[in-house]
């Protein structure tokens, strides 16, 4: 009212307030007052139709005069000016938000394991190039081993830690390498059903139900993950923000209905090592990160929002915005640390030779093939979207995915080939990490 905005306009402002909510700290300072949360998605459609219809109703009243009538809209999807554009009450069979969501992008209608690449100039189909098997053991040991620290007597600061995990993710777990940095340090814990290895749960970065406590209250809360990193942390998912290292992008993937999806290893002593890797992390490197970062708050005496945020995967280095050590890694980071250790074991890097980043989740697929196993297992493997099919009867449970997995594991016990072995080296290290966990370092 303040503003005198027009009946539309100050729907659509409504309309954008339903997904985001008014508690940020970017919110004018009136509409935070309102403490107003955000919505969940589903939720959301629900009001959205009714408002639609209302609409609908409110033009065949009054006809293109009245407040609410359709007005041409530019589509601009996964944006805050977009969405709201969609909200607008256009009729249902042409500028629906409605139909907007229910439409799956194109990078996720892939009915199978991509696993080669069309050429558009009449070319031969190729196969797309995966990182080679002879040294992907190496990458992990050798590559991501810290120059100069030999002498350090924590194993696990001789490594990168946090590089190894999630070369652990894309290369024996099949995550795209934007993935595994929406991870939450809660989305990882021991498989109550195989002690000993971790159970690895990758959630949409919005829409997953989390429970937390909210601070007003003191209550226990469910909402959605997007809900629970504004009320906590003052953020937005990572894939909402658009520009900045704090971005990364979400390509789309099959989920449940608590939109999320399990991590599904090709190689046990994979997912055994990630276990080990996570606690000696979760210990000794990124506690200590996190603590220097809240004392260079508390020291600066500055706002201690931003102060803690619950992703898995920080960075060491000193953000060159923010001042600060702890932020959420970046992909460019990453992948700037993955070309290092792929030129420190002596590799060319780039896509050609199957060594980028991308070329570790090839080998996930290729592995799978060779092995033989049925093209729907690699699908829900490799988290990909089936449209061709009816998929509520095609789409394998979480549990045939890990059996059939687990007996292609021992086919490769007994000799089969595989594309990513892990031996003797990971075994020995997997030892010497464990030992240190229970021995040889503190419990805090």
């Amino acid at each position: 009212a303040e503003k005198n905005w027009k009946p539309r306009e100050l729907l659509r402002r409504f309309a954008m307030t339903l997904l985001t909510g008014t508690m940020r700290g970017d919110h004018p300072e009136p509409s935070r007052t309102l403490m107003w949360p955000s919505m969940p998605l589903e939720r959301a459609r629900g009001m959205i139709t009714h408002v639609e219809h209302f609409a609908e109703w409110c033009q065949a009243q009054h006809g293109e005069d009245a407040p609410l009538a359709r007005e041409d809209v530019v589509l601009v999807a996964d944006t805050g000016p977009g969405l709201a554009s969609l909200l607008m009450w256009s009729r249902l069979r042409k500028v629906s938000m409605l139909q907007h969501l229910k439409r799956a992008p194109s990078s996720m209608k892939r009915s199978n394991a991509r696993l080669e690449v069309r050429s558009g100039k009449g070319k031969e189909t190729q196969r797309a190039k995966h990182f080679p098997p002879e040294h992907a053991e190496r990458l992990l040991w050798e590559g991501h081993r810290r120059p100069g620290m030999d002498a350090e007597p924590n194993d696990f600061l001789r490594y990168n830690i946090r590089d190894i995990m999630i070369a652990l993710l894309d290369g024996w777990g099949s995550l795209r390498r934007s993935e595994g940095l929406h991870l939450w340090y809660s989305d990882i814990s021991e498989d109550p059903t195989a002690p000993g290895h971790a159970r690895v749960l990758l959630a949409h970065p919005g829409e997953s139900p989390m429970g937390y406590v909210d601070p007003l209250t003191g209550t226990n809360r469910t909402s959605t993950r997007k809900e629970t990193l504004s009320r906590l942390y003052d953020l937005l998912p990572r894939n909402v923000v658009k520009r900045g290292a704090y971005h990364v992008g979400w390509k789309g993937m099959a989920l449940n209905d608590e939109y999320h999806s399990e991590v599904f290893w090709i190689d046990q002593q994979a997912r055994a090592a990630f276990w080990v890797l996570y606690q000696g992390y979760m210990r000794f490197v990124r506690p200590a990160i996190m603590e220097r970062r809240r004392k260079m708050i508390l020291e600066s005496k500055s706002s201690p929002v931003g102060v803690d945020h619950p992703f898995l995967f920080v960075s060491e280095e000193i953000n060159s915005k923010t001042g600060l050590p702890g932020e959420p890694y970046s992909q460019k980071a990453y992948e700037r640390n993955h070309e290092a250790a792929v030129r420190r074991i002596g590799l060319p890097h780039g896509k050609e030779y199957g060594t980028s980043t991308h070329g570790l989740r090839h080998f996930y697929g290729y592995t799978l093939e060779d092995l033989g196993i049925p093209p729907e297992i690699i699908r829900a493997g490799m988290h990909h979207i089936d449209t061709a099919t009816p998929v509520i009867y095609t789409r394998p449970l979480p549990e045939k995915v890990n059996s059939v997995l687990r007996n292609a594991q021992q086919r490769i016990v007994d000799g089969a080939p595989i594309v990513a072995p892990l031996g003797p080296t990971t075994k020995q290290e997997l030892l010497r990490l464990q030992d240190f966990i229970e021995h040889g370092g503190p419990l805090g």
